[in-house]
């Protein structure tokens, strides 16, 4: 009874992993780093995160936890709620729908295939930005966030293809 009871929980934990490790890295970027003097700024880590298992468990990764992982995201850094889902869902939709021309491809151009999204990303998330509050809204943050996130992506993705590889998720 505990083994099929332990097994069960097992097998549990490995399909939230996804989710998990989205949420780790939601705390984790709401830690401002110490860059360029500015110590606003951060990588928006978990974008890197809906990329790579998009792309590695898109049957297991649910429209509805990225709302939710979003919203606890936009709670979390003081947003407007509905802004960080947008951002989730479009990076999801898009890697989905390229996960068969993107998956089997060398790194540097999944890489370049994650620049591409979340630059798009970021130019959404400025112009919500633009349109809620406005005025004209300084593009410079937005830019060095996306250059943070761009430049974290192959320590994350190496991360996470260990985390995919060991618990055989």
């Amino acid at each position: 009874m505990r083994v099929v009871f332990s097994q069960r929980l097992s097998e549990g934990f490995k399909k939230i992993i996804p989710e998990i490790s989205v949420l780790f890295l939601i705390i984790l970027s709401v830690q401002p780093q110490s860059v360029l003097g500015n110590s606003v700024i951060s990588p928006f880590l978990c974008l890197s995160a809906v990329f790579y298992w998009s792309l590695h468990r898109q049957g297991h990764f649910y429209v509805v936890t990225l709302i939710i992982l979003g919203i606890i995201s936009d709670i979390l850094i003081g947003a407007s709620l509905g802004f960080t889902p947008i951002l989730f869902l479009t990076v999801f939709a898009i890697s989905s729908w390229q996960k068969k021309n993107v998956l089997l491809k060398p790194f540097y151009l999944i890489w370049g295939v994650f620049s591409l999204i979340s630059g798009l990303a970021f130019v959404i998330a400025w112009a919500i930005t633009f349109f809620v509050s406005l005025q004209y809204a300084d593009i410079g943050p937005f830019a060095i966030q996306y250059f943070m996130t761009v430049i974290s992506f192959p320590i994350l993705d190496c991360l996470l293809s260990h985390i995919q590889r060991a618990l055989a998720v």
